[in-house]
């Protein structure tokens, strides 16, 4: 209690300016909550990278035959129902799909799968490395390191948003002579699981952790600061002799 009353309650400061210190300190509040969001979100993403039910598609191939599938990042799981007993089969996508499985017989797609595994991962080493820049900001006060923060938090909700997109647009490039019908349209059995809803989740928290950043990341300056401290942080530095 008492780490937080001095780096999120400002107890011990010198005020300067009350009207703003009782704004600054609701601010703070706002973005020591938005950071413990943004450490949620960084379980639910590592969850959803870990998991293999981003979305699940339904067909029937050539053989009149159900055949389910459970995709993720890394792998697919496929279950095939030949209505005398039910197969279920661990596909890899990594380093390239197996080219004995001729719905994923595509050159393109394993550029694909690398896009989403690079965006996902990328996206959560960026949100990791985030989450210990906002706490940092909650002991050293200057606004540009709240700034710098909210624009992180931008680029990873961005990089798990090209992560989901581009896992949709995958499926679209699957060959579909090995559906019932050449013209058959994956798009039309696909169901997005809860893997996916685990990364929107981290979106959400990611975005929510920006704006909580970017407005409290308002310059400090002269009798309008709220403490000493705050105020001495955010002056401009003047490089010279």
């Amino acid at each position: 209690m008492e780490l937080i009353d001095k780096t999120v309650e400002l107890r011990g400061s010198q005020v300067l300016n009350m009207h703003s210190y009782h704004a600054i300190i609701w601010q703070r509040r706002i973005m020591a909550f938005a950071t413990l969001l943004a450490w949620i979100g960084v379980v639910l993403l590592v969850a959803a990278l870990a998991t293999t039910q981003w979305a699940t598609i339904d067909f029937l191939n050539t053989e009149y035959q159900p055949v389910h599938v459970d995709l993720g990042v890394w792998g697919e799981y496929r279950t095939l129902n030949n209505f005398k007993k039910i197969t279920v089969e661990w596909i890899p996508h990594f380093p390239a799909p197996p080219e004995n499985i001729l719905r994923l017989a595509d050159t393109n797609l394993k550029h694909f799968y690398r896009s989403q595994a690079f965006l996902g991962c990328i996206g959560a080493v960026i949100l990791l490395c985030t989450n210990v820049l906002a706490i940092y900001t909650f002991y050293h006060h200057r606004y540009m390191y709240k700034r710098m923060v909210a624009a992180l938090y931008l680029v990873v909700v961005m990089c798990i948003f090209g992560a989901i997109e581009i896992l949709s647009s995958s499926i679209n490039e699957w060959n579909t002579a090995v559906a019932r019908n050449g013209e058959f349209d994956y798009e039309a059995g696909k169901k997005m699981g809860y893997s996916t809803r685990l990364a929107q989740g981290a979106i959400f928290t990611s975005l929510v952790a920006c704006l909580a950043f970017a407005f409290g990341s308002h310059k400090q300056k002269g009798e309008h600061a709220a403490t000493a401290e705050l105020e001495i942080e955010d002056r401009e530095y003047h490089i010279g002799r």
